[in-house]
């Protein structure tokens, strides 16, 4: 089940951080180093809510409760980039990609851009731009990835630009503290659900 974020959460930090799936190898002779990337990236999203009055704690706790633990999911995008800083909009497609792939080509308009950093959605991905890329005359954006592609791109996959989310999963076992006269802050943990 998909639990909604309540509005108004008053986020006063946040971070977004790609956890990668490497394993490495080292000499203990030589010095020689090897990293192998597995290829299963996964956003990894820490939310620190201010405190509140009594009364408005009320929602965070139904929320997290209502996430029971690990079990349900609930939809979270990168809180400072809700839109790319570049100028693409519109309907943009994707052409087809494969699993591994560190590029995500899409079809927009000439000239749109994106920036390094900024966020997309495609067939249920978080991605961030790596770098920044123009469209090419034809309107062919090439977008240079940080994170590879966990699965599949179907080619005319939609891009979203506004609010690009994923589904992530609670990991941390918090509740609201209350205190004589508020609720004190709270800090929650959450990493991308992989298996959706």
């Amino acid at each position: 089940m998909t639990i909604q974020l309540p509005i108004g959460l008053d986020v006063d930090g946040y971070t977004l951080r790609l956890s990668t799936n490497q394993r490495s190898f080292a000499s203990p002779f030589g010095g020689s180093e090897q990293v192998i990337d597995l290829l299963q990236d996964r956003w990894l999203l820490t939310l620190s809510l201010a405190p509140r009055r009594h009364g408005d704690a009320g929602r965070i706790e139904g929320f997290i409760n209502s996430m029971r633990g690990m079990t349900e999911v609930v939809y979270l995008y990168h809180f400072g980039r809700q839109q790319p800083i570049g100028t693409m909009r519109g309907a943009p497609t994707a052409q087809a990609a494969s699993v591994g792939a560190g590029l995500l080509v899409v079809n927009t308009v000439a000239g749109a851009t994106i920036e390094s950093g900024d966020m997309l959605g495609c067939g249920g991905l978080l991605l961030q731009a790596r770098a920044g890329a123009v469209a090419d005359g034809s309107g062919v954006l090439q977008v240079p990835l940080a994170n590879r592609l966990r699965k599949a791109i179907a080619g005319g996959a939609a891009v979203t630009w506004d609010r690009p989310a994923a589904p992530f999963r609670l990991i941390s076992r918090v509740g609201v503290q209350f205190v004589p006269g508020y609720a004190s802050g709270v800090s929650l943990d959450f990493a991308e659900a992989v298996d959706l």
